[in-house]
């Protein structure tokens, strides 16, 4: 989950690794769904999240209306402890966890 944050012209940034990522380009079209427990954003439309939302099981459904319903009732301090629980990026995540690949011995053949 990304935090996008609102500027003072009411326009929101999409992190640049979530462009790559998803290959959007300017002018690329997003749909803005707003529901009974927040805002969505999709790349391909209402369609496709009907087609995501239809695939889930009824326990899957429950879940995620738990999930929304809770997040909504927290209050913006809560909100902020949520979202600075998790790393800042994949990359601060995994520091420290790359492998020297030339110091690891290799079978002789």
């Amino acid at each position: 989950m990304e935090r996008l944050i609102v500027d003072a012209e009411g326009k929101v940034t999409i992190p640049s690794e979530i462009i790559q990522k998803r290959g959007l380009h300017p002018g690329d079209e997003l749909t803005l769904l707003e529901t009974e427990y927040g805002l969505l954003v999709c790349r391909k439309g209402l369609a496709m999240l009907e087609e995501w939302w239809n695939s889930l099981t009824d326990e899957e459904k429950r879940e995620a209306r738990t999930e929304a319903e809770w997040y909504e009732s927290l209050n913006e301090e809560q909100r902020e402890a949520f979202w600075n629980q998790f790393p800042a990026s994949i990359e601060e995540e995994d520091e420290g966890d790359e492998i020297d690949l030339s110091a690891v011995e290799r079978p002789v053949r």
